[in-house]
């Protein structure tokens, strides 16, 4: 009788693990989806940016400059797109 108990706690756990394993690469999967569909590539004045939400912040030759410049840079796509979907709105 204690080995059909040990045996079932064995095949409980492996089957516990095995949810865990399955719940992580369900949400992995899920992340990975989210951040294609939010974060892509656009042509946004006649230039490709990386952008987030549909919303341009890096130009292509922000990529190869120090952090801070892109960043900097974003903050100006950034103020340019929303200026002119406002502009475009009114």
């Amino acid at each position: 009788m204690r080995h059909f108990f040990e045996e079932l706690k064995k095949r409980v756990q492996v089957w516990h693990e095995r949810r865990a394993q399955r719940i992580e690469a369900a949400r992995q999967a899920e992340l990975d989806a989210e951040a294609r569909r939010r974060v892509q590539v656009m042509e946004f004045n006649g230039e490709l940016f990386v952008s987030v939400d549909g919303v341009p912040l890096l130009d292509v030759s922000d990529i190869n400059g120090m952090l801070p410049g892109a960043v900097a840079n974003a903050r100006r796509n950034f103020k340019d797109w929303r200026e002119e979907k406002l502009f475009s709105n009114s």
